[in-house]
């Protein structure tokens, strides 16, 4: 069930009307063919390898095989919450559960196919270079973060007891907040990211960026996305020299927000439980692409552009969407008496 509340339009409308309009940039029409189809868009291969009882099943991307590694190999599992117990058989898959739009024209809702409030010109993405004799390029964009259950949504494998049964529903528009907005404010709410930027953590950031184009995650160097830049500030502007590479780094941006905000969590190690992320893993994720070209492949945060981006960016759209797949490690198995 989608829940776009009163106080939701509200806080968006009083966003719009008080904060400056950014530069001037030829935003994107909102698509109204990109009504999200988790039938036709999800690329369904993404969910393998699949671990049953230590049994592995499916192919994956050879670039994936560091990331697809963290597959339970242990077959049994026991769990304990409160006063119940259960034993069973470890599983573990990627399950499509989050979307992301990253777009230019605000409150464009791409999983909706429909701009929900106009703007007039004001918190409109845009582009621009820098003169400090890099040849690189700055990137500013809304984002959208919507609770995407693909499974719950197709009435599929509901019976496992890991699987989430919520409904589709959006989760986070950056419209409405004035830290995404402003690099300035967003360092008052997350000040740990001054802490970063320095040359010792931008050095750290390059070995993160060689390790993710081998398909590997540094969960460690939390700070850096790889080849898609750093994870703060956490705002709306990007450094950039693909265009696409931004909107993936911009999304993935947007996932640590939702840790940062205490609204992700990720399965425990044992299968047993969900545990928060405040600070993310993130070999935990991957991306698909699902707009404006929808991706063959999934993707481990920070892969190099060189290796996936080819022919993904459609003349005059500027509004991506991507779906994100998360590792699930369940215990699924049947209470004790």
């Amino acid at each position: 069930m989608i829940r776009l509340a009163s106080m939701l339009r509200l806080a968006a409308g009083a966003a719009a009307l008080w904060l400056a309009p950014l530069a001037p940039a030829h935003a994107s029409a909102c698509p109204a063919d990109a009504v999200f189809n988790p039938i036709t868009k999800v690329q369904w291969t993404c969910i393998f390898p699949i671990t049953i009882g230590g049994v592995k099943i499916g192919t994956f991307d050879k670039l994936s095989t560091a990331l697809d590694a963290q597959s339970s190999e242990s077959p049994l599992c026991a769990c304990r919450k409160g006063a119940t117990f259960w034993f069973g058989v470890k599983v573990s898959f990627w399950s499509p559960s989050r979307m992301v739009d990253v777009v230019t024209q605000p409150y464009c809702m791409m999983a909706l196919g429909t701009d929900i409030l106009p703007t007039h010109g004001k918190l409109q993405g845009s582009q621009s270079s820098i003169s400090d004799g890099t040849n690189t390029r700055k990137m500013f964009a809304q984002m959208h973060y919507y609770i995407s259950p693909v499974w719950a949504m197709l009435d599929m494998f509901t019976d496992l007891p890991c699987l989430e049964t919520k409904g589709f529903d959006v989760a986070l528009m950056t419209e409405i907040l004035p830290t995404w907005q402003s690099e300035t404010l967003g360092e008052i709410i997350q000040p740990e990211g001054i802490l970063f930027g320095n040359p010792a953590a931008g050095l750290a950031c390059m070995a993160d960026s060689a390790a993710a184009a081998a398909g590997k995650v540094l969960d460690p160097l939390f700070w850096c996305m790889g080849s898609w830049g750093s994870t703060y500030p956490l705002g709306g502007d990007i450094h950039f020299d693909d265009s696409v590479e931004a909107w993936a780094g911009l999304a993935a941006r947007g996932q640590f927000m939702m840790g940062r905000l205490g609204l992700s969590t990720i399965s425990s190690s044992d299968g047993c439980s969900d545990i928060p992320t405040p600070i993310w893993k993130k070999s935990r994720y991957k991306f698909q692409m699902l707009e404006p070209v929808k991706g063959g492949q999934c993707v481990n945060i920070g892969r190099a552009g060189s290796l996936w981006t080819s022919a993904m960016h459609a003349p005059a759209h500027d509004n991506a969407q991507f779906m994100l797949f998360n590792k699930v490690i369940c215990c699924a198995g049947v209470s004790a008496p």
